[in-house]
């Protein structure tokens, strides 16, 4: 269904818009319009939001749609909640928010889908199964074209497994989730499926990021996550950072970054190789530096300093022990 924000549009881009949707749904995905569906011709500034899920904080939509430079935003998702695409078109100015619901890869192929994302002005990945996200994306046009637009200066923002795939590092849940008490137990436990160079957001790079943080106790987690990326070679220095819910983090183009919302984000760092990390085998790791960061304070992620509640953290045979 196509909804448009600006009743004085034409009627023929009203039609237009209907007959994208309904050509839309026989190529296996659903799309959905608000605004004008051409090109704003913005100026947008690079930027990453990662938000920890639950509820949106309205400053983190505000300062996306200002990098956007009040222009045109694409959703991503695998589902047809339109709950972004209303929230992207009330909280700020846009000239327009349109969504592609994708059920399968095929529609990472499509042309019109391909020529909005080579037109926007900022892009925001929905929550939902970051396994699918993976699957239907990566290794893909699609996985193409966002970093195309992210290296001419787009923002990009993603919310629960939106955020999860924002980072260098990912971890791709393939096979279903995985508790903090299961990962320290087996950090090569077949659920802890990890992935790397998704998305290539220069501020980013050698990090990993979790959502739902401290309500669902995924400070183990990440820091299992982190101990493989370090064990497994693929980073000489691991870096996380978990976002509470109702909280995110806000990352300008140069890296600095200030937490909005209602609680938490933790900012973690390992710089030495895992003692005991095996399949099979409890983690033994540390020491972790860990920050936690409150609402308004400040964190560089290029330097990885800022304020906050520092202290570190040990795994012991899968047990966290903070010095």
């Amino acid at each position: 269904m196509v909804k448009l924000k600006f009743p004085w549009l034409l009627p023929a881009l009203f039609l237009a818009g209907l007959a994208q949707a309904a050509a839309a749904a026989g190529k296996g995905f659903a799309y959905s319009l608000t605004g004008d569906p051409a090109d704003a011709k913005a100026s947008p500034q690079g930027g990453a939001v990662l938000e920890g899920g639950a509820d949106d904080p309205g400053e983190a939509i505000r300062w996306l749609l200002r990098r956007a430079d009040g222009g045109d935003i694409v959703v991503l998702r695998a589902d047809e909640d339109e709950g972004a695409q209303e929230m992207l078109a009330t909280l700020g100015k846009a000239d327009s928010v349109e969504t592609f619901s994708f059920n399968s890869m095929a529609p990472a192929y499509d042309p019109f889908i391909l020529g909005k994302i080579d037109q926007a002005d900022g892009i925001y990945f929905a929550g939902g199964d970051q396994a699918e996200y993976v699957k239907f994306w990566k290794h893909t046009p699609v996985q193409d074209a966002v970093n195309r637009a992210i290296k001419r200066g787009v923002p990009v923002g993603g919310i629960s497994a939106g955020l999860a795939i924002l980072g260098q590092f990912q971890f791709e849940a393939l096979h279903d989730t995985v508790t903090s008490d299961e990962a320290l137990k087996n950090p090569y436990a077949l659920e802890v499926t990890l992935g790397k160079d998704f998305l290539e957001i220069p501020q980013l790079k050698g990090i990993i990021a979790d959502s739902h943080f401290s309500q669902r106790g995924r400070l183990g987690r990440l820091l299992a996550f982190m101990a493989r990326l370090v064990q497994d070679g693929w980073t000489g220095e691991a870096k996380g950072i978990g976002v509470d819910e109702e909280t995110a983090v806000l990352v300008d183009g140069s890296g600095a970054a200030v937490v909005t919302g209602k609680n938490n984000a933790v900012f973690a760092r390992l710089s030495r190789k895992p003692r005991v990390c095996r399949p099979g085998a409890p983690l033994t790791a540390g020491a972790f530096e860990v920050v936690t960061a409150a609402p308004g304070q400040r964190f560089n992620v290029k330097t990885w300093e800022g304020e906050g509640r520092s202290e570190l953290v040990d795994v012991k045979k899968g047990v966290l022990t903070a010095r």
